[in-house]
């Protein structure tokens, strides 16, 4: 019996909600969907008895992704996903001026790995590329196709 499996949402685990909710909303422009407080049974799902979790869903302007910021009581060791490191992951955007973004992201005191830079092979070849980081590290990445201005039209 086949199964249709659907992407419900990505999660991301921060250090402070607010903090990262900022970067997400007024940097990047997602929209804030619902805030929560955990129940009992999230120490039992994370295998950490007692521990609790605040959470703020996001999402695109159409809904067609979710993002899950995750605040966890008591939290472990912080890895540095700006490395890239294996088990770490990235988002990645498209759809925008990502030299407009990357600007505004700056003023607004984030930070990137490099400036925008032009891929010359793949499919992002003649585009626009940057990977920005969010309060925590993680890698976010912006993506402008080479059809992009025609695209908008």
């Amino acid at each position: 019996m086949a199964t249709k499996i659907r992407h419900h949402h990505s999660a991301l685990h921060v250090r402070s909600l607010e903090r990262s909710a900022s970067f997400y909303v007024d940097g990047l422009g997602l929209k804030r969907v619902q805030e929560w407080r955990s129940g009992p049974y999230i120490g039992e799902m994370f295998a950490r008895p007692g521990v609790g979790v605040s959470a703020l869903m996001l999402a695109t302007e159409d809904d067609a992704f979710q993002l899950e910021l995750v605040q966890v009581d008591d939290p472990p060791p912080a890895v540095d996903p700006s490395q890239a490191s294996p088990g770490t992951a990235h988002l990645a955007f498209t759809g925008i001026d990502v030299a407009e973004v990357f600007d505004r992201m700056m003023s607004l005191g984030y930070g990137s790995l490099s400036r925008p830079v032009a891929p010359s092979s793949g499919p992002n070849a003649g585009g626009l590329l940057v990977y920005l980081l969010d309060p925590d590290g993680n890698r976010v990445e912006l993506i402008q196709p080479p059809n992009w201005n025609s695209v908008r039209a």
